[in-house]
């Protein structure tokens, strides 16, 4: 292993993160908007101007990390994005005899934490953009306020995207803080995966691990069941930690955070693992 050279590793990142932005492929973002904007924007804004009041311009955003469904949709459409990660093709060995390996792998690391950012940066201001909300530290009224002044619409969509042991155990700054943090370990998590995978030429491999460990983590939290904390997905899901009026935790969101540093730090010890195994005879191979 060559030393660390933060150049080296800066030229890696952004190299590959230009290529990410300019593939074609990053236009099923905005197919997925359209999806996010049907399902979770226009409910909470039709229960906004039913109350009367403005949402509040993070709660879209948050309804969206914390929909069962869209928690589970948001992560495959970033796969989708970063299905070849990392690129080991073309000037691949260029680089490799340029910068060594330990650099190239800082550099796709580097990557995957400005490509992460982005993707759920894009989302974030996409959904402030459609919200129409205000600024402001507490949740709406239009939120909290809404079954007890319509019970009769009491339990719809909306109330299932922003459920009460959300809004009654934290600030939505608290909310907002965790649920980003976790999404981005959730994501990054899946990508040292792929990584492993990609270096031991099993590409196709990668992807049916990586989307097995969603699909258990979906059944797990539809389920209730005590293993859906073994999976991801239920420790990236805040509302999930919690019952709907106790303070008390089913589980605090500390161990999540936990769970996340433990599992990644082994997974990327894996991966630092098979990078000095990594064969160069076959890198422009692409494998499946």
């Amino acid at each position: 292993m060559n030393r660390i050279n933060l150049r080296a590793i800066w030229n890696v990142a952004r190299s590959e993160f230009i290529k990410w932005l300019t593939n074609p492929r990053i236009i099923i973002v905005g197919v997925m908007l359209v999806f996010i904007k049907s399902f979770a924007v226009t409910p909470l804004l039709e229960r906004a101007e039913q109350y009367g009041d403005a949402l509040n311009v993070l709660e879209p955003f948050i309804a969206v990390c914390q929909s069962s469904i869209l928690v589970m949709f948001m992560p495959c459409v970033f796969l989708l994005l970063i299905s070849d990660f990392p690129v080991m093709g073309g000037n691949t060995l260029f680089f490799i005899s340029r910068t060594g390996r330990l650099n190239w792998f800082l550099g796709q690391v580097l990557f995957m934490i400005m490509s992460i950012f982005s993707y759920i940066g894009f989302i974030l201001v996409s959904c402030m953009v459609m919200s129409g909300g205000v600024f402001s530290g507490s949740w709406s009224d239009s939120i909290t306020k809404f079954d007890a002044v319509f019970p009769e619409d009491a339990g719809g969509v909306a109330s299932e995207l922003l459920p009460s042991n959300l809004y009654n155990q934290m600030s939505i700054t608290t909310a907002f803080v965790r649920i980003i943090l976790l999404l981005a370990m959730y994501l990054f998590l899946l990508a040292m995966i792929l990584c492993i995978m990609k270096m031991l030429y099993l590409r196709s491999a990668g992807l049916f691990a990586v989307f097995t460990v969603i699909a258990l983590g979906v059944s797990a939290c539809a389920l209730k069941v005590q293993s859906m904390w073994y999976f991801p997905m239920a420790n990236t899901i805040v509302w999930l930690h919690y019952k709907e009026l106790l303070r008390e935790p089913i589980t605090p969101v500390s161990d999540s955070f936990i769970y996340f540093f433990a599992v990644i730090t082994a997974v990327v010890l894996l991966n630092f693992t098979v990078l000095q195994r990594l064969q160069f005879i076959n890198i422009e191979q692409e494998g499946s």
